[in-house]
């Protein structure tokens, strides 16, 4: 008698393959599900300085206005527009127009919802 544990069949994992790995992925980062439940429930489109700013009070909460401006709300824009905004454009989560420096809800949101449940951010 063998206590050998059959193998695992790979494809009974594949819960949507890429696709949600790419969803996963951008769900990962903390500022993307902030962008996207900012998103929800404000007037869009919103300009991606807007944004930068409310991510920075979210960030730091106990920080006055005038704090904010010391350069931290010019780091994140950068980093929304050169890796956040790009990523979650390319899996269909926002409408990330660079001319405009505009952001607004992209098709696929509702797909994530639950999952932005699950990860409520605070």
């Amino acid at each position: 008698m063998s206590n050998k544990l059959p193998e695992p069949n790979h494809s009974e994992f594949d819960v949507g393959g890429d696709q949600q790995n790419g969803l996963f992925d951008v769900l990962s980062h903390s500022h993307r599900r902030f962008v996207l439940q900012y998103l929800q429930t404000a007037d869009t489109p919103l300009s991606v300085n807007e944004v930068a700013t409310e991510l920075v009070a979210w960030k730091n909460p106990l920080a006055a206005a005038d704090q904010l401006s010391d350069g931290r709300a010019t780091l994140v824009e950068i980093s929304l527009v050169h890796s956040h905004l790009p990523k979650m454009a390319e899996v269909g989560l926002i409408r990330y127009d660079e001319t405009r420096q505009t952001v607004t809800l992209g098709d696929r949101t509702e797909e994530v919802q639950a999952h932005l449940q699950a990860m409520r951010i605070d």
